[in-house]
């Protein structure tokens, strides 16, 4: 028995003793974050399973776990061993549909850690006819020496790269909450919270954010976090903006306090455990969070810093993609695992330079078909031989967020390698020289990349793209490339969003293509029309090569070839005065005009 199943059986021992049928565990935390630290790892504690998206299902006579099609291949592999079964999740198969077809004469009752639960999902679970939903936390009871939370400082963003003030954007919010007659306002969410206040923090690896509570209404700032971890004097600073610090447990005991009035929140953003501290005389008003739109249309301040951050990072990989080539070129030793080090190293060179963006994806061969892949020190590839090698990866500056994805020839690649790789850089440019209509619903544009893979029967199981903050997360909405996300208010397109564009092809076992770049929602500044409404397109900031030996030009249409050679020209015109000359000249010929 592996220790999975051991945990298994203990869960289920507990369950028994309450009668508890289902137990559910999430991958989340109580801000409800994509990547979360070690604390919140109950998931990955229980199953193996290290992905970042992933629902867990256990009964007293079976387990599943549910997730999407960036970790079929990695969930296969590491569930091996746990009795836990493998969903494949898609439109058609998720838990909540599980859940409808079971057939009992009572009802079935389900138990889950409420502080991790959302207020969306938890209003859907009660409407399941079939099940009565508990707050239940199990596993603290028996997860020994669990990691601690992050003590680290919270520290401001500084003020040549933060804009608007905390003030002006506090008072942003405040407008907005006036128009929708909110007199209260409660936010969860750590990136809304960072960007409105200007403060950064260190409390989930590659995100610059720290766990706290904000409320707002139009007389008072109360900000409830460890204040262990602010220091005397931005405290002070604090104070002069009107902002309330509180301890970060208090927040339960205000929302009490609320009587006869209304509360702005998002309950996409909120646990189910926060709200049941609010009194039924408080009316709730579930909108967007203003802040949400605000942060992700770039000001023309924040853009500039943006495109000087991807010109650093530009620079860096330069430096970095032309010493890999040499190291390929004489055959020295080079594993997944130094991928990791030495891009990093030549990011880190930059002054403004905080952390990696996310855990860097270096993947060989079959490898490089896992699109979430990440080598550790137990389960990597040496990069010897023939193939191809997918590196996916990002930096944190104080100017701004980075990602891209590039794919490296290693020796001899096969021409059905090539058509790939060629296929994947076509659907990125039909996508990437799109022009497309202002407000138009992000995720139909999903279907202008796809097209070319389509004609092939091919395709790829994750979105296009999605959104990215400043000098925040990641991965950061509303905006969405991706057919498969709910088509809303929140992700039409704004001037000065920041998506990802980022096709791929992945052949299990064999090989992974993905080719990303970020771009800015641009105005056409002078139309062809003017009656038909605004349009847009996009503007691409990252600055890398794309890999020409991998192209096979005759596949490549008149348009399509212009695009990659001004692309290229722009490459060259903007990183070649910072290198010296040998990657100069590495660069020139990698943007060679085909």
């Amino acid at each position: 028995m592996n220790i999975y199943q051991t945990r298994l059986q203990i869960l289920r021992h507990m369950m028994q003793k309450e009668d508890i049928d289902i137990y559910l565990i999430l991958s989340t935390d109580p801000h409800l974050n994509e990547y979360i630290p070690d604390f919140y790892k109950i998931r990955v504690f229980m199953s193996g399973f290290n992905g970042s998206a992933g629902i867990l299902v256990i009964t007293q006579n079976q387990a599943f776990l549910w997730t999407d099609g960036r970790y079929f291949l990695q969930a296969q592999k590491e569930l091996e061993g746990s009795t836990i079964t493998l969903q494949k999740q898609d439109q058609n198969n998720h838990f909540l549909k599980w859940l409808q077809t079971l057939n009992f004469k009572q009802k079935l009752t389900l138990a889950t850690d409420f502080t991790l639960l959302p207020l969306s999902l938890k209003q859907e679970l009660n409407s399941q006819n079939n099940i009565c939903l508990k707050h239940k936390d199990f596993i603290s009871s028996f997860w020994q020496n669990r990691p601690l939370l992050s003590k680290n400082p919270i520290y401001e963003h500084e003020e040549n790269f933060a804009y608007p003030t905390r003030l002006e954007k506090i008072n942003l919010v405040r407008e907005k909450m006036k128009k929708i007659k909110a007199q209260n306002h409660l936010i969860s969410s750590l990136d809304d919270i960072a960007w409105i206040t200007n403060l950064r923090g260190n409390d989930i690896e590659f995100n610059p954010v720290f766990y706290a509570y904000l409320f707002l209404n139009q007389n008072e700032i109360l900000l409830f976090t460890d204040l262990e971890k602010i220091d005397f004097n931005l405290k002070n600073k604090l104070a002069k903006d009107f902002i309330t610090l509180k301890n970060y447990e208090e927040i339960h005991t205000h929302l009490k306090t609320l009587k006869n009035t209304n509360l702005l929140i998002d309950e996409t953003k909120m646990t189910a455990l926060l709200m049941q501290d609010i009194d039924q005389s408080v009316e709730i008003l579930n909108h967007t969070l203003p802040s949400t739109i605000l942060k992700a249309c770039k000001n023309s301040k924040e853009i500039a810093n943006i495109e000087q951050a991807m010109l650093q990072d530009g620079i860096a990989l330069c430096y970095f993609f032309a010493w890999l080539e040499e190291k390929l070129n004489k055959k020295e030793k080079l594993s997944e695992l130094d991928i990791d080090i030495k891009i990093t190293e030549f990011r880190a060179r930059n002054p403004l330079y905080i952390s990696n963006s996310f855990a860097t994806i270096a993947g060989f061969n079959a490898n490089s078909a896992l699109p979430h892949y990440k080598a550790t020190q137990s389960n990597f590839s040496y990069i010897e031989g023939n193939g191809l090698l997918l590196i996916d990866s990002g930096a944190q500056y104080k100017n701004g967020t980075t990602d891209i994805t590039r794919v490296v020839p290693v020796g001899k690649v096969t021409a059905e390698q090539i058509k790939d790789y060629t296929l994947v850089l076509k659907a990125h440019i039909n996508i990437a020289s799109a022009v497309f209509p202002k407000d138009i619903a992000m995720p139909l544009l999903d279907s202008i990349t796809r097209s070319i893979l389509w004609k092939e029967q091919l395709d790829f199981a994750h979105g296009t793209g999605h959104g990215v903050g400043y000098f925040l997360n990641v991965h950061e909405g509303p905006q969405s490339l991706s057919y498969s996300a709910t088509i809303n208010d929140k992700n039409k397109a704004k001037i000065g969003m920041i998506t990802s564009i980022e096709p791929g092809i992945y052949r299990n076992n064999q090989w992974g293509i993905r080719l990303e770049n970020l771009v800015l929602n641009c105005k056409i500044e002078n139309p062809k029309e003017t009656n038909f409404g605004e349009f847009l397109y996009f503007k691409t900031l990252t600055l890398c090569p794309f890999e020409r030996n991998c192209i096979d030009v005759n596949l490549l249409d008149e348009k399509e070839k212009q695009w990659l050679n001004s692309y290229h020209q722009e490459v060259y015109q903007k990183l070649s005065p910072y290198l010296n000359t040998k990657v100069s000249r590495w660069l020139k010929r990698k943007t060679q005009e085909i």
